[in-house]
């Protein structure tokens, strides 16, 4: 007899409600590899109302040149989302990529960074609702993909790092390849990445005053080796500060550490996370960091090009990683996919973290090609078997293809559990509410560190074990999620705080929680 949990195990979100948007990116034969890259989806509570709302990125037409704007869905608290964009004075016309909030003023509300193929922009939250262009000195006009906000040198103050992906020119590509296509497995497709020349990602410090300084080749984060693509800022050496790992697409990952004066030094092929176990490179969309088996250290997982898996590097201690893909069952599931956004997130309530990922090709010429591939692939979720290996879920929800590309994870329907939104490539976007029983939630507000305690470390005890969190909004691809550590149940708290602060705390019941840092004490 199928128990009711095995069941739930198996459908574990509904399909939510519908958003009135539109994604749109280039053509539909996809002749050029920027109309590929898809978009992104920020989650954020932008009015300070208590609910999150969606911001969802669009890119455009490329032939004639011409952006889609994006739009803003304010939650009315109960799964209703109506499109404020034009109120919030956003609509952000450019052919978007990325997304990333951050509170750079900290001044208690989120505001909003949008990478383009094109000069990026940062829209400065008001307080009131509204949201104003502001000229801050991160104004990159390569072709940026992921962003993420972390305070890298212990100042309290949100800095930036900018994935750069390609040098795209394509009217210099039109001349030296008239016929606009390259061959791969004998198909006709857009070129690229290969060929291309690579650019470097950006570092932008945060002067403290609302505008940034790059300081890329100072802080030791010049690279041109690399097509960057997503980002995650994580402590991985687990000495309280932030270090940088980076999806590379077609080129090694890249793993730069934080000495600790918020300069970095290159460990990418020492760390043993920038290449596959056979030594080769991937082709790495997106990417997340989480401790996935149990032992204070957190690990890495980064999704690749079809026919390749998606890779799960566990973290050895000492900066090295090892490849365990493979041996957590993770790499045959994976290998017929192109996946991109994924996030570590315990779904099930047990207490580890689990993986969901999104797929989708960059060629609609593999449908009916008689490679065994398909453009619209499913999404996937993977139940952690307490670290000793994940399964996949069958759930029927999940497996209706579709062109997905960037995914964000946080509480939309005020109930503690983390639901989904996904932006999917020419297509509307997808809402996934999660069913299960209310949990620990608990948000931070930093006073010396940062407002909202980005780079902070949530460890629970409960059952006779401790696990932890890392408090972040950047994971993924191209997205932001919400900045929330989710426990089922905690007997004993502490709150390891980027300024090295500590707070602990007694035991905590389901519900969403608030502490401030140094008080030692929940504020709701």
């Amino acid at each position: 007899m199928i128990s009711l949990l095995a069941l739930w195990l198996e459908a574990p979100f509904v399909l939510g409600p519908r958003l009135d948007f539109h994604h749109r990116s280039g053509g539909p034969e996809k002749t050029y590899i920027v109309e590929t890259m898809g978009s992104g989806v920020a989650l954020f509570d932008y009015d300070s109302d208590a609910d999150l709302d969606v911001y969802l990125v669009n890119a455009g037409s490329l032939v004639p040149f011409a952006g889609e704007p994006d739009r803003l869905f304010r939650n009315d608290g109960a799964l209703g989302f109506e499109d404020v964009t034009r109120e919030a004075g956003l609509g952000d016309d450019g052919f978007g990529q990325g997304v990333a909030v951050g509170d750079v003023d900290n001044d208690g509300d989120g505001d909003l960074y949008v990478t383009s193929y094109g000069a990026n922009a940062l829209y400065r939250n008001n307080g009131d609702g509204t949201f104003a262009a502001v000229t801050a000195g991160v104004e990159d006009s390569r072709w940026s993909a992921s962003a993420a906000f972390a305070d890298v040198d212990g100042d309290g103050f949100l800095d930036l790092y900018v994935c750069n992906y390609l040098d795209f020119d394509r009217e210099l590509l039109d001349r030296l390849i008239p016929q606009r296509f390259c061959e791969w497995k004998g198909l006709r497709v857009n070129c690229g990445p290969r060929g291309f020349p690579h650019v470097s990602g950006a570092f932008f410090r945060n002067r403290g005053d609302g505008t940034f300084e790059d300081e890329t080749t100072a802080r030791g984060l010049e690279t041109l080796e690399a097509y960057q693509l997503g980002a995650v800022f994580s402590d991985l050496d687990v000495d309280g500060d932030a270090d940088l790992y980076v999806a590379s697409d077609s080129t090694g990952n890249l793993l730069f550490v934080n000495r600790g004066d918020g300069t970095f030094e290159d460990r990418s092929l020492l760390s043993g996370a920038s290449f596959s176990h056979a030594g080769a490179a991937q082709a790495g969309m997106g990417v997340d960091s989480g401790d996935v088996n149990g032992d204070g250290l957190p690990d890495l997982v980064v999704t690749n090009f079809s026919d390749d898996y998606d890779t799960l590097y566990l973290n050895q201690g000492g900066l090295l990683f090892l490849d365990s893909s493979d041996l957590l069952g993770l790499a045959v599931p994976t290998l017929p996919y192109l996946g991109w956004s994924v996030l570590l997130e315990d779904f099930d309530a047990d207490f580890d973290l689990d993986l969901f990922a999104v797929n989708g090709h960059v060629y609609p010429q593999v449908d009916g090609s008689g490679t065994g591939e398909s453009f619209r692939q499913p999404m996937q979720l993977f139940w952690n078997d307490e670290g000793r290996g994940f399964r996949e879920a069958e759930a029927e929800l999940l497996r209706e293809a579709r062109a997905a590309r960037g995914a964000a994870v946080g509480d939309l329907d005020g109930d503690t559990d983390p639901d989904l939104v996904v932006s999917v490539l020419d297509s509307e976007p997808v809402v996934l509410v999660h069913q299960g029983s209310p949990v620990v939630s608990l948000s931070l507000v930093g006073r010396a560190s940062n407002r909202e305690g980005i780079g902070a470390k949530v460890w629970a005890e409960a059952k006779g074990r401790k696990w932890v969190r890392e408090i972040r909004r950047a994971r993924g691809y191209l997205s932001s999620s919400e900045p929330a550590a989710r426990f089922p149940e905690v007997d004993r708290l502490v709150i390891e705080w980027p300024s090295g602060a500590r707070d602990e705390i007694g035991s905590l019941g389901p519900g969403r929680h608030v502490l401030l840092e140094g008080a030692g004490r929940l504020a709701h």
